[in-house]
């Protein structure tokens, strides 16, 4: 796949100068093209940036965000393009840094106009305070999987719709006024997911991976265990029976798992406990009903109350 890479990068590199093309030579109807890492981010590039924008995401929905894999397609489409969205916070470090190097368009790369780094001005939980290979694959800079995070909307539209104003400054206003249109949909869901919270402070749950602390953190919930052994290393038998055991003594009944994680090793231990398994989404478009970022955590909050038997407020 690299050499295919490479060989893609070469090509790209001759009909660049050919696809770029500077603001102040936009055509009338001519929209920004953004790629973005994952879903949830082109998603908030739509809300935000309306019909000016054409947007495509390299990420699809299901996947282990740590393992995704860049495609030729994913070089050509960064060779083309006017922005790059991406989370940051190292969670796209398996697949990013190789794309940006082979495209050929040092506008979509650390430090050019066009480069929008989500998790700017973000703080992170579970930064390590020792970087070292046996803690497992360690993010530098904190827990990446802020896209969880009932706050991560708001966040992202902010940054999202800067990095629009900054290449298209002539759209700010109509940028601005879609943020705010969004902000205030977002109020309605936060309003309403805070409803849910209410009553799960302490609840306790298990969880695979780490995609889900940033949620737990903000509602008081408790991970009393994780299936891996450390992040992205797979349970071993030892591990799996101290969860259980840790399950049965913290009296734990939820153990929350995303697509790509939902496997023998949940379903062993679910059956050893009698847990329910709640399968939740790691970002848009993995389950349906999840196409965007506010219906996608319409869907975590309620499916985690039905696992946890607490009130589901009614949709206003």
């Amino acid at each position: 796949m690299d050499l295919v890479l490479r060989i893609v990068a070469l090509v790209v590199a001759f009909v660049l100068a050919a696809l770029s093309a500077s603001a102040s030579e936009r055509e009338a109807g001519a929209k920004l093209k953004v790629v973005a890492t994952i879903p949830d981010l082109a998603d908030i590039v739509r809300e935000v940036g309306g019909e000016r924008v054409e947007v495509s995401s390299i990420a699809k929905g299901k996947e282990n965000l740590h393992n995704v894999i860049a495609r030729p397609s994913h070089l050509v489409a960064l060779s083309k393009a006017d922005a790059l969205a991406q989370v940051g916070l190292s969670m796209e470090m398996g697949f990013i840094p190789g794309l940006l190097e082979g495209c050929g368009n040092p506008q979509v790369r650390p430090g050019g106009k066009g480069f929008i780094n989500a998790s700017d001005g973000w703080q992170p939980i579970q930064v390590p305070a020792v970087l070292s290979r046996q803690g497992g694959d360690l993010h530098p800079q904190g827990n990446p999987h802020m896209n969880i995070d009932p706050r991560a909307g708001r966040h992202f539209a902010t940054r999202v719709a800067e990095g629009l104003i900054a290449l298209a400054p002539e759209w700010k206003a109509e940028f601005e006024t879609r943020r705010d249109a969004y902000f205030a949909r977002l109020e309605k869901a936060e309003k309403r997911w805070a409803q849910f919270a209410g009553e799960w402070r302490g609840k306790k749950l298990v969880v695979y991976h780490q995609e889900y602390n940033y949620l737990a953190d903000v509602y008081g919930l408790a991970i009393v265990a994780n299936l891996e052994v450390k992040p992205g290393i797979q349970p071993t038998p030892n591990h799996l029976a101290q969860v259980i055991e840790t399950m049965k003594r913290e009296q734990c009944a939820v153990i929350a798992t995303a697509l790509w994680s939902k496997n023998d090793f949940v379903a062993r231990v679910a059956e050893a406990t009698e847990a329910k398994v709640v399968e939740l989404p790691n970002m848009c478009g993995g389950i349906p009903g999840t196409e965007t970022w506010i219906g996608m955590m319409e869907l975590v909050h309620e499916r985690l109350a039905a696992a946890f038997g607490t009130t589901t407020p009614p949709k206003q």
